[in-house]
């Protein structure tokens, strides 16, 4: 009977993340199967507690790390040594980051405090510009409602990830994942082997990373594993446009999940101020892409998915997709959770805890 009351709503969960997805793809929308299925599981989550009195019971946090650790396989496969010989003329960029984060920070500390009315230690956590994990175990620390800030930690993580492929379609026409993985590689031809390969440079990437204890691990396992056999020249592999979307499909799936138990007078206070702080952080981040754009081996479209505040997963989704240099963005945003974390506990600790 336990089984079955927990059979159902995930199986009700990922068919309407899934009907989501099939339906953006069908309209042609950005990143069809991410930004579908996070709108389908959310509405799926929305319904089925306001019709009962139980709360969606947690998913599997492998489905989440398997997804990612395959994100981390393709991005690995795409790139070439060239990149790699490119990485040290970003030094630039990779300092820039740190008033970027302070920059970001503050201002949304700003607007969760005056039109939030939160207290201290709820806006200070809840405006940090990445680490959603990271920043929720802080502020749980330091008393802050863990609620408030798993809400607007993952409305600004959805909320850049529509954004940042609509702005795309909107000022270059470019649709965000509608031919994901075509432009990688072969030009979209794949074989079985190829399959294979990706499966297991996930699978083995994501046990060395964890064995090592590599920050984001089930992401940068995969990825530097993979690095290192495409560079090397030992595999070649050419990704299909199917996982890709699958990928998308399961972060997707994953992230509308996470809003399970949590109301809606909160959700909409909690998207109200996450409009005004991501757009704050998106002008912000565009206009620190602008200027650098003119100083690094990069375009403006790149460097600014390099400082969109989002997921770092996320946005290296959209940097695939676009065939940006995934490698590039992901290590901005490597650097730009490391710091907000790190420059951001610092900070209360030494200033705001008393």
């Amino acid at each position: 009977m336990m089984n079955k009351l927990r059979i159902f709503p995930i199986t009700g969960l990922f068919t309407a993340a899934l009907i989501g997805g099939v339906v953006a793809f069908i309209l042609g929308a950005p990143m069809p199967f991410l930004l579908g299925g996070v709108v389908g599981s959310l509405l799926f989550v929305g319904l089925y507690e306001r019709g009962s009195a139980r709360h969606l019971p947690k998913l599997n946090r492998y489905i989440r790390m398997s997804a990612i650790a395959a994100v981390g396989a393709m991005m690995g496969a795409s790139v070439s040594a060239d990149l790699l010989v490119q990485l040290p003329l970003f030094w630039l960029s990779a300092l820039a980051i740190l008033p970027f984060v302070i920059i970001a920070h503050f201002g949304g500390y700003w607007i969760m405090r005056g039109l939030g009315r939160y207290s201290t230690v709820d806006a200070y956590f809840a405006s940090m510009p990445g680490g959603l994990v990271e920043a929720v175990l802080l502020g749980e620390k330091a008393g802050a409602d863990v609620r408030i800030l798993t809400i607007q930690h993952f409305i600004r993580v959805l909320s850049i990830v529509a954004v940042v492929p609509l702005l795309f379609f909107i000022f270059t026409g470019e649709v965000v994942g509608s031919a994901a993985g075509e432009n990688l590689q072969s030009g979209g031809r794949y074989s079985g082997s190829d399959v294979a390969l990706i499966v297991a440079i996930a699978a083995v990437g994501l046990l060395i990373g964890r064995f090592i204890r590599l920050p984001a691990s089930h992401l940068l396992g995969p990825l530097l594993l993979a690095i290192v056999l495409s560079v090397g020249g030992i595999v070649s592999v050419s990704v299909p446009p199917w996982m890709l979307h699958g990928a998308q499909y399961l972060v997707g799936v994953t992230l509308g999940a996470q809003f399970a138990g949590i109301n809606g007078a909160m959700l909409r206070k909690g998207f109200g101020l996450g409009a005004v702080t991501v757009s704050y952080m998106l002008v912000l981040g565009l206009g620190f892409g602008w200027v650098l754009s003119h100083f690094v081996p990069a375009s403006v479209p790149a460097m600014f998915i390099s400082f969109a505040a989002g997921g770092l997963t996320e946005m290296s989704l959209i940097a695939l997709s676009l065939d940006l240099s995934p490698l590039t963005v992901a290590i901005h945003h490597l650097i730009r959770i490391f710091l907000t974390i790190w420059v951001g506990n610092g900070f209360y600790r030494r200033y705001l805890q008393r």
